[in-house]
């Protein structure tokens, strides 16, 4: 949610905030803005809309020593003109972009107001700035000043700010949203995540929890709220490349993605299993063989990729629980005496489970982060970390990184079987996810069949449901049909209501002790007219199925199934002209809850 850039003394400045803000567009956003600060004069241009529109509003040429820039998803006010960021202080001293929900903006506003401060929006944002200015004009250094605003605010932030008078500086602040600083050849620059930065900086510092301080061309000042937590910092190298964020020839990053599928399988293997061993931590497999319940916390995505995982270590006997993030960081049910707490989160910045994490933490119980980005905050919040080796993800719909997801997990419960066999069921897999990609057109076949539909059901038993309900997600979030996703047997108890004449229903068949009875359920419906698409595999497949995969271990069978349902998805977006790549009202990673 949100992205910020920043950058002192650049040459190519304007290029470097607008582009950079192009390659921040996946994480979601409905306004963008820039402010260029030159002999203490600084100009702003802002706007609902997109980065294409900001372009065009920003002069081609612009001089100017430094720069900052931001592309904001609403969450205080509508997303307009008079809310998009930069916001600058009432006497014009600040101008800052922010990342982040400030939960005492209304206290903070309303103290401000009686000292004479007014305000145009009705962003949080706009308090920041004017209390960073508010500690100024009592007499404070910039850098005091924002010191004194951050132990003010609850909630999360990440922070650029400009400050007339220091045409070659840039304030930066980071509390539970994302910054790195990246450093060039002859000068340093600021970001929501690398990817505005790989073209530009060799080396970088992810910045932690309640530092604050600032970057200008050839220095880096990092302070923290608690004195006793400064420390050196340590700049380093990323394994991402300038490739990593181009499209390589595909139309969009969803189909670019969904076709790395099999290289993400080969490289998670290749990073846990080696020759016959397993490469996972060995305090970590005893920690999971002693635990009394392994608990998982996620959202949207990757919660669905842990319903699959609930699966895999009940079958070797273990207690597990699934929980929604969102609910648990408010509603905590933990009735172990020593569970093992699993969070699993893409961007591992994820704001439901931050939040989480500190429940955790003052439990005292040990504490698994699967994430695909290595540094973030779930990352460094964790005892035991095991990263996705996904590579970057830029498409909103997370496609991928669920693969990376359920194949790690499939990993880690075959280390605790002693399951070596495993890299063999792998092979399987990539060799059946490369088939369904050349059969990709007769997928898109049946896309077309259903993308006019205003509803349509997904059904499945066992694994195969929890395939469905990810399917649903992925319809839901790129084409906007709605869709629903049931287990087969509870149609009779409720959702068979909904069955009419020529509405779509998508089924999984892998499982051959469930096939008979998912194949009556869709008779149900077939009898009340609606038009059944069976995605089965090649063991259990009926002459008038829709689409058959190869065949696979019955607990791989999600990492092939899903594919099939990404495609549906995809082809169906395609076809109705939606923004595949970046949907309406969706980020891409939420930071915020």
């Amino acid at each position: 949610m949100c992205g910020i850039v920043g950058t002192i003394g650049e040459k190519a400045l304007r290029t470097y905030l607008i582009e950079g803000l192009r390659s921040l567009e996946y994480r979601g956003y409905d306004s963008a803005g820039t402010s260029f600060i030159d002999q203490g004069k600084v100009t702003t241009y802002r706007l609902p809309g997109r980065i294409a529109d900001l372009e065009g509003l920003v002069p081609k040429e612009v001089t100017a020593s430094a720069g900052i820039g931001h592309t904001r998803w609403a969450t205080h006010g509508e997303p307009n003109f008079t809310n998009a960021h930069p916001h600058t202080s009432n006497r014009g001293l600040f101008t800052l972009v922010h990342n982040g929900v400030i939960d005492n903006f209304r206290i903070l506003k309303r103290k401000l107001e009686t000292q004479g401060f007014t305000f145009a929006s009705d962003t949080d944002t706009e308090v920041i700035v004017n209390l960073i200015e508010f500690h100024y004009l009592k007499g404070l250094t910039p850098l005091k000043a924002i010191q004194k605003t951050i132990e003010e605010l609850d909630g999360s932030y990440a922070l650029a700010i400009l400050f007339k008078e220091e045409n070659e500086r840039i304030y930066f602040a980071k509390l539970h949203s994302p910054l790195v600083i990246g450093k060039g050849e002859t000068t340093h620059y600021l970001a929501s995540d690398y990817l505005p930065m790989l073209a530009y900086a060799k080396t970088f510092y992810i910045v932690t929890d309640y530092q604050y301080g600032y970057i200008e061309q050839q220095d880096v000042v990092v302070k923290h709220l608690d004195p006793q937590e400064e420390k050196p910092i340590t700049f380093h190298e990323t394994e991402l490349t300038v490739d990593d964020i181009g499209l390589n020839g595909y139309p969009h990053y969803m189909l670019k993605e969904i076709e790395e599928s099999p290289e993400v399988v080969k490289r998670i293997a290749d990073n846990y299993f080696d020759d016959n061993h397993f490469l996972f931590d060995d305090v970590l497999l005893q920690k999971m063989k002693e635990a009394d319940q392994l608990i998982f916390l996620a959202c949207g995505t990757s919660y669905h990729a842990a319903m699959v995982g609930r699966r895999y270590f009940e079958e070797i006997g273990k207690t597990c629980r699934v929980y929604i993030a969102s609910e648990f960081a408010y509603y905590p049910e933990v009735k172990g005496e020593n569970p093992l707490f699993i969070v699993i989160s893409q961007s591992g910045e994820t704001a439901d489970l931050i939040r989480c994490v500190q429940l955790i933490k003052q439990r005292g119980n040990p504490l698994l982060t699967i994430t695909n980005t290595k540094g973030s905050s779930l990352d460094r919040a964790s005892d035991f970390t095991l990263l996705l080796y996904a590579g970057m993800e830029i498409a909103v719909a997370s496609t991928k990184a669920y693969i990376a997801q359920v194949g790690l997990l499939a990993l880690l419960r075959a280390a605790l079987m002693g399951n070596n066999d495993i890299l063999t069921d792998f092979i399987q897999v990539i060799a059946g996810m490369k088939n369904i990609i050349d059969s990709r057109d007769d997928i898109e076949t049946i896309a077309q069949q259903i993308m006019s539909a205003p509803s349509a059901f997904f059904l499945g038993r066992g694994l195969d449901y929890d395939v469905a309900v990810e399917a649903s997600l992925k319809l839901k979030e790129i084409t906007y049909i709605h869709s629903e996703a049931f287990p087969g047997g509870e149609l009779k108890h409720g959702p068979i209501a909904l069955i009419s004449k020529n509405v779509p229903v998508i089924a999984f068949i892998s499982d051959p002790i469930t096939a008979a009875a998912l194949r009556s359920n869709l008779e149900e419906v077939k009898a009340r007219g609606a038009l059944v698409y069976t995605i089965s595999n090649l063991a259990l497949a009926k002459e008038d199925d829709a689409f058959i995969t190869p065949n696979v271990k019955v607990y791989l069978s999600p990492l092939l199934k899903v594919i099939v349902a990404q495609y549906i998805s995809y082809f169906a977006a395609l076809h109705l002209n939606r923004d595949i790549d970046k949907p309406r009202n969706l980020a891409k990673s939420v930071t915020v809850e």
